[in-house]
Order: C-alpha cells, then structure tokens, then sequence
C-alpha cells in the first residue's frame, strides 16, 4: 500500500509545482445597438390615397 500512496502524493506534488498562466478573460463581444430614429421631416408625407373609407370589408 505504501508505494501507491508515494505515488499518489507525487502526483499532487507535481501538479502543485506546474506554474498555471492565468486564463485571460475575453471581453465581451458588444451587442450592436439599434439605429436611433431619423429626425423627423419638417413636413409630413402626405399620401395620395389617404381617402376615409368604410371600415366594413366590402366582398367582391
């Protein structure tokens, strides 16, 4: 029982010695931000069609 304790306390030892480099974190890729709104036209468009219909949907 014994050479496999030595042999187990060599390995702990040896991975106690083995100098780790820190892990770099990688900065966090930035979310792509929403396009703001354009400024609004001084006049507004008008439509040509903009007429008040009926709300009934009419069948054909």
């Amino acid at each position: 029982m014994l050479p496999v304790l030595t042999l187990h306390d060599r390995a702990i030892h040896f991975s106690d010695s083995v100098p780790t480099d820190p892990i770099p974190i990688p900065e966090p890729i930035p979310r792509p931000q929403p396009m703001p709104d354009p400024p609004p036209d001084e006049e507004p468009i008008k439509m040509s069609h903009h007429r008040r219909r009926s709300a009934r949907i009419r069948a054909c």
